[in-house]
């Protein structure tokens, strides 16, 4: 099968990172392309792709308005003769001959997507029924649900059955807190300072993004500078060694299509808490796999912190299970091939 995938930008992100890992997936079996339009990617990402996977640029400039770039991504597709395209962008669509329409695939990777070009796509990928359920709420559209994968394989695992006496917490995510909700975490974390001065906090926050020097003032007004840390950006291949130091993964997230940090954390036999609702909350089961707080609640998540400090012995036992569920549905080489099989 001859496959496309195109995208406006590769830029450093959970979607990038993992369009990535579809690629050198399907390459196995498949003939697989890349096309990416704008001439905005990162050297380092594209270094990650398969050799065999052939990459072509159109090197279109973000604010152009030239009409010759569109004509050039859509002979490239042609000359291609694919059997499928999966699309990245839903406004892609919008500059693609209408004859591709049949070929077309789109993944929905987030809540609150505009359904404005979603009839041009012959079937939607949603990544949880959180995402086919917004999805549909728009309108009755051919959508499946395949969720992320990860590389269970490459996570490190946390050996230690015990708090060695800081009670370390992380979350990954973008820094945009009015979504991943960094906010309720460091709020709830003020709380806890107050409540349980038996306990000795560290939280770190890996990742970049719009809200961290609110972020940081937050963290300031809060005397929080001693236990609360901004490491920035951090790889894969960091995160994935690093998992294991921590005690809690906290995804505080007031919306979320899935949450691929927190199979990760699972992964990596890490307890998780995660906000109800959405992506995570499937994620762990609805509790069975991992802990929950009423979403956007500070004082739940404060309450359910101390919860896992005081029993987590018992949080511990749910993390075998976890990552053998993880290591079931949640791997890359099953998304890759639920997305070739799909196709047809």
């Amino acid at each position: 099968m001859r496959i496309i995938h195109c995208i406006y930008s590769l830029n450093t992100g959970g979607a990038e990172t993992l369009l990535i890992d579809i690629l050198n997936e399907q390459i196995k079996k498949n003939q697989v392309f890349l096309i990416i339009v704008n001439a905005v990617y990162e050297s380092d990402l594209l270094s990650k792709i398969n050799k065999q996977v052939k990459v072509f640029f159109i090197n279109r400039s973000p604010s152009s308005r030239s009409i010759f770039p569109l004509l050039q991504f859509n002979y490239r597709l042609l000359s291609l003769h694919p059997d499928a395209i999966h699309v990245h962008s839903t406004s892609l669509a919008a500059v693609m001959l209408p004859f591709f329409r049949h070929k077309m695939f789109f993944t929905a990777h987030c809540i609150g997507i505009s359904s404005l070009h979603f009839h041009c796509f012959k079937k939607i990928y949603a990544i949880s029924d959180a995402v086919k359920r917004d999805i549909l709420s728009k309108g009755d559209f051919p959508v499946i649900v395949i969720p992320n994968g990860i590389s269970v394989g490459q996570i490190l695992r946390r050996s230690n059955l015990m708090i060695s006496g800081t009670f370390k917490i992380v979350q990954v995510a973008r820094l945009y807190s009015e979504v991943k909700g960094q906010d309720i975490l460091i709020q709830a974390v003020t709380l806890l300072k107050r409540q349980r001065p038996d306990i000795n906090f560290r939280v770190d926050f890996i990742g970049e993004g719009i809200s961290r020097e609110s972020l940081e003032t937050l963290v300031i007004k809060n005397k929080l500078v001693k236990c609360v840390r901004f490491l920035g950006l951090r790889d894969r291949n960091y995160i994935y060694s690093h998992l294991k130091d921590y005690d809690l993964l906290c995804h505080p997230a007031r919306t979320e299509g899935f949450g691929l940090t927190v199979a990760e954390a699972m992964a990596a036999n890490l307890p998780v808490l995660v906000a109800t609702g959405d992506g995570p909350f499937e994620i762990i089961k609805e509790g069975e796999l991992g802990s929950f707080f009423k979403n956007s609640s500070v004082e739940d998540c404060a309450n359910k912190i101390a919860l896992v400090y005081d029993r987590y012995q018992e949080m511990l036992g749910k993390t075998s299970g976890a990552r053998n569920y993880v290591q079931e549905k949640y791997s890359i080489e099953t998304m890759a091939q639920q997305y070739t099989e799909n196709y047809n």
